[in-house]
């Protein structure tokens, strides 16, 4: 298992009284989540993401990969919420690759 797993663990182990529990519970409850174990958990791995819609203007803070009915309602997939939104290098490439660079080394006689 990961080590932030296993301190996640730790922490809810602890009981209902833990600061840092009490801590997560609250941010999902920020986040119009319910505070169960596993929300609390996906937070603190850094599962939870925020979407907007571009319709209602409506956030939300969700899994994509547990949410698919609400992924389909913003009409995006799982992919689209894995690609960096910040990255400029579109997903398929422009150009073509140089065949001379590439080639093997030619051997002058």
């Amino acid at each position: 298992m990961n080590d932030r797993w296993e301190a996640f663990t730790m922490i809810w182990a602890k009981g209902k009284n833990g600061k840092m529990r009490m801590r997560l519970m609250a941010k999902c409850v920020q986040r119009n989540l319910e505070p169960t174990e596993d929300n609390c958990r996906d937070y603190w791995m850094g599962y939870i993401r925020h979407y907007k819609d571009a319709w209602t203007g409506e956030d939300f803070h969700i899994n994509p990969r547990k949410n698919k009915i609400i992924m389909k309602k913003l009409k995006r997939n799982r992919s689209d919420a894995e690609r960096n939104p910040r990255s400029r290098r579109s997903p398929h490439p422009v150009g073509r690759r140089d065949s001379q660079k590439n080639s093997k080394i030619r051997r002058r006689k």
